[in-house]
């Protein structure tokens, strides 16, 4: 009888280590309740924010606009045509799958000139680095060692709120539970 509860809870153990990942990860929706549209300003928006590796970021937003990834120059003189990835959806979640700054505009003639952009400065695990809000002229990619992805189209909260987690509690609770399993399988065992 022991040996089938150790297995259970190795068995136990093991998905939670698999599912671990996914809770720490953010979701931010771009403008919060207002979403992706004009006369937000994204600089505010950003600040405050640190942007991990696995986090996402969810546009939500009405017809007329799109969230167009474009280069570091592009976003800075708000150049349309030259996007890396575009998308008119009306719901878009771009996954940070790397560190570095990306850069994102709303490609309809205007918009970006009227504030519709965001830079985002994605740090890697174990970073503190604060969000860019500015862009610069240098591409998103850089030494062609980045992965250029396509948005991925999800329906995030149709409330527009922030279902983020804060990690820290999440990390806490995890430590705790882990310690009581591996407890658990000494005692089982």
């Amino acid at each position: 009888m022991a040996g089938t509860g150790a297995a259970i809870v190795g068995m136990f153990l093991v998905l939670s280590m698999v599912m671990m990942p996914s809770c720490l990860a953010t979701v931010y929706t771009v403008g919060d309740s207002s979403g992706w549209t004009s006369g937000v300003d994204y600089s505010t928006w950003t600040s405050g924010k640190t942007f991990a590796v696995g986090d996402s970021l969810a546009f939500n937003y009405g017809s007329g606009h799109t969230v167009d990834e474009v280069s570091g120059s592009d976003y800075k003189t708000c150049t349309v045509g030259n996007s890396i990835t575009s998308d008119s959806s009306g719901a878009t979640t771009i996954p940070l799958k790397a560190a570095g700054t990306r850069y994102f505009i709303c490609a309809v003639v205007g918009h970006c000139g009227m504030g519709m952009k965001v830079s985002v400065n994605v740090v890697g695990s174990g970073s503190t680095a604060a969000p860019s809000t500015k862009g610069s002229p240098s591409p998103a990619t850089s030494g062609g060692n980045s992965t250029v992805t396509s948005p991925a189209v999800t329906t995030p909260s149709s409330t527009g709120v922030d279902n983020s987690l804060s990690t820290s509690p999440v990390v806490a609770l995890w430590s705790i539970c882990v310690t009581w399993v591996a407890i658990c399988v000494l005692i089982l065992s």
